[in-house]
């Protein structure tokens, strides 16, 4: 749910990889202009209480994300429960709901941010082969080129394609 709401905001959005980096976020997207947007998804209370003892927590200059939040089922975290400027998203059986708007943290860690993305994108090549990435890539922008697609159109179609995932 977390990654179909943030599909909506952010032309980039990664979940569920776990890397190197000091943080692994659940959900992790970049908006154009907008900066990079962190989820963290809890099941339980008990889960919430322990993510709030991790380092990244205790000092938010160290963590991803510009804007960050809470995913949750209702009631699990309240409004009065979040660090400052985080932001709480409670999930219902068909939506996600924004119970706190985040507020930003300009000053993050962006090489973690840079690092993370790295690794993807190491995987990424490992996946296409000996190829080199940017290669593969400009290959992909001739094939829709060829098919007539805008790269505005191929972003939108993809984000749609993207939205029909599922509490990650």
């Amino acid at each position: 749910m977390g990654v179909r709401w943030l599909a909506r905001q952010c032309s980039v959005v990664l979940y569920e990889f776990a890397t190197a980096a000091d943080e692994n976020p659940d959900v992790i997207g970049w908006a154009s202009g907008a900066g990079s947007v962190l989820i963290e998804c809890k099941a339980t209370r008990l889960d919430f209480l322990r993510d709030g003892k991790k380092s990244v927590r205790r000092n938010p200059r160290t963590g991803m994300g510009h804007r960050r939040y809470y995913l949750c089922p209702p009631d699990v975290i309240q409004v009065k429960d979040l660090p400052a400027k985080w932001g709480l998203l409670w999930v219902t059986q068909r939506e996600v709901v924004v119970m706190r708007e985040a507020r930003g943290y300009p000053e993050r860690n962006l090489l973690a941010e840079v690092r993370f993305l790295s690794s993807m994108l190491r995987r990424a090549q490992i996946r296409i082969g000996s190829r080199p990435l940017s290669e593969w890539l400009r290959g992909e922008n001739r094939f829709e080129a060829k098919r007539g697609v805008t790269p505005n159109q191929q972003e939108g179609d993809a984000r749609r394609q993207h939205s029909l995932g599922h509490l990650a």
